[in-house]
């Protein structure tokens, strides 16, 4: 679950007035201090934040100008009337709402399954690096920038390697890996991908997983959820847990 379907009224109240400005002095330095101290508050202020700004300008904004330029002629026909006028305004503003209530949980759902991700990704830990030998020096050096978190120069040292040498299953499925602690989610689709599809893999539960993982930060939450449970890993089931909640 994330923030905003666990906050109460109350404290939605709360962070209006403060977005808002409308709260006083000492209603303000008293709040700002709770957001010091209380994680969960400044996530859930920062989220609504980012709603309410993106109701705003992306629904709010363009539909209400649409609806004025709709309007107006029948506002001047019903004008004399009164209650004709009074009633179609009423079903405008029906309908924007309805749109703004359409884009804020459209944006809180992306928000969620991004949020769903970064709570339970963690690249995979890689292979010991003892590098006693010399055979696939290339893969156990790129694997030591791995393991330091430079991605990227893992993987360019990666690139010289023969698959039949290192043993495919192995490259691809770290090069996989790589792409995805990098951010780059394509890429490790493009990997991880045929990796899952071959029948020779020794990584087959950490593929799905990982798999599983790339589709939820694209947000394409069916192919998350096929990948996912194939994986025996325990985030995996935490994950399908919480996308059906």
């Amino acid at each position: 679950m994330n923030n905003s379907e666990n906050i109460s009224q109350e404290r939605i109240e709360r962070i209006e007035l403060y977005l808002e400005g409308k709260m006083s002095e000492d209603e303000r330095s008293r709040f700002e201090s709770e957001l010091n101290t209380d994680p969960q508050l400044a996530a859930q202020l920062d989220e609504l934040r980012i709603l309410i700004l993106g109701v705003e300008t992306a629904a709010l904004k363009d539909k209400m100008e649409d609806f004025h330029a709709d309007l107006s002629p029948v506002k001047t026909i019903t004008s004399s009337g009164g209650k004709g006028s009074t009633a179609l305004w009423r079903w405008s503003v029906a309908a924007i709402l309805i749109v703004a209530l359409g884009v804020f949980w459209m944006l809180k759902s992306d928000n969620h399954y991004e949020q769903l991700y970064a709570k339970h990704f963690s690249p995979d830990p890689g292979l010991p690096t003892t590098m006693s030998a010399t055979a696939n020096y290339e893969f156990y050096e790129g694997m030591v920038n791995y393991k330091q978190g430079d991605y990227k120069t893992a993987l360019v040292k990666w690139e010289s390697i023969e698959e039949n040498t290192m043993g495919m299953d192995t490259l691809q499925y770290f090069r996989g890996v790589a792409y995805l602690a990098d951010g780059d989610t394509e890429n490790s689709i493009k990997y991880l991908q045929p990796l899952w599809n071959t029948e020779d893999n020794s990584f087959s539960n950490e593929t799905a997983h990982y798999l599983g993982l790339a589709y939820l930060k694209n947000g394409d939450i069916e192919e998350a959820i096929n990948y996912l449970t194939f994986s025996n890993e325990e985030s995996a089931k935490e994950i399908l847990s919480e996308i059906k909640d």
